[in-house]
């Protein structure tokens, strides 16, 4: 008899899947658990949606080259059992949509951990789920369908210094290797790749997302002892954080938002936000600064009730923290009150007139150091 699984995957390694109809693992209990036949309904982190359900149409076998987005970051094999897989549907099923019907969903208060992997095994604690479960999920797909080309590109070949910004750009700059080793990754966190080789335990990319949020403010000289986010317990809705300039009275409130596509601002993150800005208001705070920190944004933001709001795409904060770096003395919080002031998207080009008044350096290492990595994408 067959069995039906969910099992969550990253967006890179969603692209892997779509295209080559393979699936892997690195845990033997789930290759010997998982078998020829099964159903996988696929989860894909940092969407909200499930994408697919897939029949395993052969046997597990060993894996023979490095072909998922973080064996590729990695240059080497990390999931070592391998197995052919078929498409039976394709979609967009939204998960919070369904579980008030998926019986396989318990507590329907703590909805996160029925779609994290176990071990590197399926999701729902590593059990199986009902033809009744995967029937609904299966409908909703057949409901909103959509097509394979509408999958992330699959890059196909890596060398070993890409390892070193995986998942950022096309090239890696000199300003990149100034940075700390625990952000170098940071671009690929925010779209959902996180390398298990790096992380510990089989985290939700969306908390990896959020820690490393929280240490670049710390980095960039923010007292950062009020970390919220996945710290505050599921069904708590508000932002990931306060950091506080420890030099100039004002603090940012700030929301860690790990999104595979662009994010844009919701009436209901907008109205949080505003909520949770009043709060800190009330305890004696008048100089805020609201701020949501992603990849990439769709639409502009809105102030909240007079508070500024700020959108920092991870790439800007990368770039601060490289400032920061070369210029310890100027890169500070009273110096981005500026920059962080009015309600704006932060762009390098608004990062490079910033510095330019504050005279910050920025440090040629291009005669320096060879660290150009071209990659090939199809």
């Amino acid at each position: 008899m067959s069995n039906n699984w969910v099992w969550p995957v990253v967006a890179g390694n969603w692209a892997v899947l779509a295209k080559k109809n393979v699936w892997a693992t690195y845990s033997a209990k789930a290759r010997e658990k998982v078998k020829l036949g099964d159903k996988i309904a696929f989860y894909v982190k940092g969407t909200g949606n499930f994408r697919a359900i897939y029949r395993l149409s052969g046997e597990w076998y060993t894996a023979p080259e490095p072909i998922w987005y973080d064996e590729l970051a990695a240059g080497k094999i990390i999931y070592k059992h391998q197995v052919q897989v078929e498409l039976l549907e394709l979609g967009v099923a939204n998960y919070k949509s369904l579980v008030q019907t998926l019986t396989f969903v318990k507590d329907k208060s703590q909805l996160g951990i029925y779609i994290q992997a176990m071990g590197g095994g399926p999701a729902n604690h590593g059990k199986p789920v009902s033809d009744a479960d995967m029937a609904i999920i299966g409908e909703e797909l057949r409901r909103n369908p959509s097509t394979l080309e509408e999958s992330p590109p699959v890059e196909e070949t890596a060398s070993p210094a890409d390892h070193i910004v995986a998942g950022t750009s096309a090239q890696i700059t000199p300003q990149a290797v100034l940075l700390p080793w625990v952000f170098q990754d940071l671009e690929a966190v925010g779209r959902g790749v996180v390398n298990p080789e790096k992380y510990v335990g089989n985290r939700d990319p969306s908390t990896v997302f959020e820690d490393l949020v929280f240490l670049a403010f710390r980095f960039l000289g923010y007292n950062t002892s009020r970390q919220l986010g996945y710290k505050r317990g599921p069904g708590r809705p508000g932002p990931d954080g306060e950091a506080r300039s420890s030099i100039t009275d004002y603090v940012i409130v700030y929301d860690a938002k790990q999104r595979a596509d662009a994010y844009t601002l919701s009436a209901a993150d907008h109205r949080a936000l505003r909520d949770y800005v009043e709060e800190v208001q009330s305890r004696g705070d008048r100089n805020v600064v609201c701020m949501v920190v992603g990849s990439q944004f769709s639409g502009e933001p809105r102030a909240l009730n007079g508070v500024q709001l700020v959108f920092l795409p991870v790439r800007s904060l990368l770039e601060l923290v490289a400032l920061k770096i070369m210029n310890p003395d100027i890169v500070n919080g009273r110096s981005l009150r500026k920059l962080f002031g009015p309600t704006r998207l932060i762009t390098t080009k608004t990062i490079d007139e910033w510095a330019a008044e504050h005279d910050a350096d920025r440090i040629d290492l291009s005669r320096l150091l060879k660290v150009v990595a071209k990659r090939t994408t199809t």
